[in-house]
C-alpha cells in the first residue's frame, strides 16, 4: 500500500545516510592531483573545509513500472565542508526527459558526502523534483525521496576537482497517471566539476 512504499523509501534513505556517516574516515582525501613536470600522482589528504561550487551533468534511466524513460540531469551544487571528511550542500537541477513530449523536470536535493579513501566517496541526496505522471503523459507531478550514490573525485589542480559517479534515485510520487502512490526508480551516471 501507500504506507509501505513510503516506509521503503525512508528506510533506504536512512541506511544510505548511516553508511555515509560511519564509513567516512577522519580526513577527506583526494584521489590524484596534477603536479607540474611529475604529471599525475597520488596525493595525501586534502582539506575540503570551506565553500565549494560546481556544475554537473549526467544521463539517467527512470523506470515507470515496466516502462523506461531516458533523461538527462543538469545541476549546480554549492555548499561547504562540515569536517575534513564530510561536505554538506545543495544540488539544484533540471531534467530534460527524452520522451513524453520533451517534458523538463525541476528539483533539488540536500547532499551529504563522505570521502572514504583517497577520492572515493559515498553521497546521499534527499529532496524532491517534478516529473511526468507517466511515460506517455506530459502532466506534472512531484516526487520526494532520496538519491544515494558513490563515485571517485580527483583534483585537476589545487582548487578544481572532477568526479565521476553513479547514483540510484528513488522518489515517491503521490499521483501517477492512475492516481496512485508509487515509487519511481532511476539510475544516473554523471560527471561533476567542483571548485573548493
Amino acid at each position: 500500500g501507500q504506507s509501505s512504499v513510503l516506509a521503503r523509501a525512508v528506510s533506504i534513505a536512512a541506511v544510505a545516510f548511516g553508511v555515509v556517516w560511519v564509513l567516512a574516515p577522519g580526513e577527506a582525501r583526494a584521489g590524484v592531483g596534477v603536479t607540474g613536470k611529475q604529471g599525475i600522482e597520488i596525493e595525501g589528504p586534502r582539506n575540503r573545509r570551506g565553500f565549494y561550487i560546481g556544475p554537473d551533468v549526467g544521463f539517467a534511466a527512470t523506470f515507470f513500472g515496466k516502462d523506461l524513460m531516458p533523461s538527462m540531469k543538469i545541476g549546480l551544487s554549492l555548499g561547504g565542508g562540515v569536517t575534513e571528511r564530510i561536505t554538506l550542500g545543495v544540488n539544484v537541477h533540471v531534467s530534460p526527459y527524452l520522451k513524453s513530449g520533451g517534458y523538463v523536470g525541476f528539483g533539488g536535493d540536500i547532499e551529504l558526502t563522505g570521502f572514504v579513501y583517497e577520492g572515493l566517496y559515498l553521497r546521499l541526496g534527499v529532496g524532491g523534483m517534478g516529473m511526468p505522471r507517466g511515460p506517455n503523459d506530459n502532466g506534472l507531478t512531484g516526487g520526494v525521496g532520496a538519491r544515494p550514490g558513490l563515485g571517485y573525485e580527483f583534483f585537476l589542480n589545487q582548487s578544481a576537482a572532477m568526479a565521476v559517479g553513479l547514483d540510484y534515485d528513488i522518489r515517491v510520487v503521490p499521483e501517477n497517471a492512475d492516481g496512485d502512490l508509487e515509487a519511481r526508480h532511476g539510475i544516473l551516471a554523471g560527471v561533476r566539476f567542483t571548485w573548493y
